[in-house]
């Protein structure tokens, strides 16, 4: 048998070589991963298979070819299926193509040792492809060492890719980092947006919406507000203490609550803003 092994990088190459050593079969890996990007992703994958390839005299072949405006193209229309539809048939087709060429009588890939590829959409390629081209395909379910080869690839130090391959799947890996950095900058934004409408800058500014004031705070919006006030209580009251001070300010936060935030600076309360929602 002369295997020619798709390989997609070294950690997934590791048990897969392992295995097939043990069965006495001797693969030769091809390195054809135009779906890998950005280029220093690629290139990092790709240099670490040639290094781990010559530690063990494996026999490899690059098939140098970074694809990024060819991948985009094909896979735009439907993202969703970008897997199935071109990233493992355009990898294992060129597979197939160079092993019918070069001699080779049989072909596989490292794809099968990762529980997280479609496993049995890529046993259906790789069968239609052996079908096509006259060539067999030695199918092997590697997944059964996927953890034991990911720990040895750890020990030998090989670097380790955090995502599949293509911008996509990097996004999708990172979608929480990528959530959680867009609230911290909509939170960053809000405070300098508030910091332009209070119209001078303030270091260490602190936005907590009201809740339940404290002393503290009735006193001092009491105290903000206290020409507003004013107009009820010789109106309402009549006369001026802290039981009245209660009663208008909760007035107040009965019809403001809503729109009031508090605004501290070291721990300080300096001012209150007011905004009214749906005015017109």
């Amino acid at each position: 048998m002369k295997l020619l092994m798709h390989t997609c990088c070294a950690p997934c190459s590791v048990y897969c070589i392992g295995s097939l050593r043990k069965e006495n079969i001797e693969p030769t890996l091809y390195w054809y991963n135009p779906n890998i990007h950005p280029y220093i992703e690629y290139k990092a994958r790709r240099d670490t298979l040639k290094e781990y390839a010559k530690s063990i005299n494996v026999e490899a072949i690059f098939n140098d070819e970074y694809g990024l405006d060819e991948f985009c193209r094909n896979v735009i229309g439907d993202l969703k299926n970008r897997c199935s539809n071109y990233c493992y048939k355009v990898r294992l087709e060129q597979t197939v193509k160079y092993a019918k060429e070069n001699g080779y009588d049989t072909f596989t890939t490292t794809l099968f040792v990762s529980p997280y590829q479609k496993h049995e959409e890529i046993k259906r390629i790789c069968e239609n492809l052996a079908k096509k081209y006259d060539i067999k395909f030695l199918y092997r379910d590697f997944r059964v060492g996927f953890r034991e080869g990911q720990a040895k690839a750890r020990e030998l130090g090989l670097y380790m890719q955090k995502y599949c391959g293509c911008i996509f799947s990097e996004a999708i890996s990172n979608y929480d980092h990528i959530v959680s950095a867009r609230q911290v900058q909509l939170l960053e934004n809000k405070i300098t947006e508030r910091k332009i409408r209070l119209g001078w800058e303030v270091p260490n500014l602190e936005l907590k919406p009201y809740k339940n004031g404290n002393k503290e705070q009735i006193k001092f919006i009491y105290d903000l507000k206290k020409e507003v006030y004013q107009k009820y209580v010789e109106k309402i009251y009549g006369k001026w203490n802290e039981e009245i001070q209660k009663k208008l300010f909760d007035r107040f936060m009965k019809e403001n609550s809503k729109n009031i935030e508090l605004i501290y600076l070291n721990d300080e309360l300096v001012r209150i803003l007011q905004w009214k929602r749906n005015r017109r």
